[in-house]
């Protein structure tokens, strides 16, 4: 069973390999943000909300989730390993 903070750690070493940063992500003024921004070479950019396994994105983050994706931000909500390797394997390629 993953936990969120084993997936963030995953998260950040991986990308850290391929070159970038998966920063922690706080806004105070607005709540239900992604927990981490990966940044890339290129100006590339992705939204990751980690999650234990199995749990899903509260209502308040499931609508910040869907408004950065209707400004053509890839979202990715992460629950297990999975999960983890589609979302670095789509960053790793460049995909957003």
């Amino acid at each position: 069973m993953a936990n969120e903070k084993y997936l963030e750690e995953k998260l950040r070493n991986r990308v850290k390999n391929l070159g970038g940063v998966a920063l922690k992500f706080y806004s105070p003024f607005y709540t239900g943000m992604p927990d981490r921004i990966v940044l890339m070479p290129g100006g590339k950019a992705w939204f990751v909300e980690l999650k234990s396994d199995g749990k899903k994105p509260s209502p308040r983050q499931a609508h910040v989730l869907g408004e950065l994706q209707s400004l053509g931000f890839k979202i990715f909500v992460v629950d297990n390993d999975e999960k983890l390797n589609n979302c670095i394997n789509e960053i790793a390629n460049g995909t957003n």
